[in-house]
């Protein structure tokens, strides 16, 4: 399994350390999904939230994942909300 950390604000770019990064996140998540290796992915949230775009197109990778047949399982921490809580839907 994979463990995905998405701590910080959802911002939009790559972002950097304690941020979330659409492009960098998207691009995580895409990886995981077309890899063999990886079974299942366990999501972290820690995030007061951001753009709303990046944050949905961070859900959007996260419903491939499910859709190509990987469970996905959310663990929330301090905050996770607006964006923060839509990439956890």
């Amino acid at each position: 399994f994979a463990v995905v950390y998405a701590e910080g604000a959802v911002i939009m770019g790559k972002g950097d350390y304690g941020s979330i990064g659409e492009k960098r996140y998207t691009s995580i998540l895409n990886k995981i999904r077309q890899s063999d290796r990886v079974k299942a992915v366990v999501l972290r949230v820690n995030s007061p939230g951001g753009i709303a775009i990046s944050s949905e197109n961070i859900w959007r990778e996260v419903e491939r994942i499910k859709e190509a047949g990987k469970p996905v399982v959310v663990s929330m921490g301090d905050y996770a909300a607006s964006g923060g809580y839509l990439i956890a839907c």
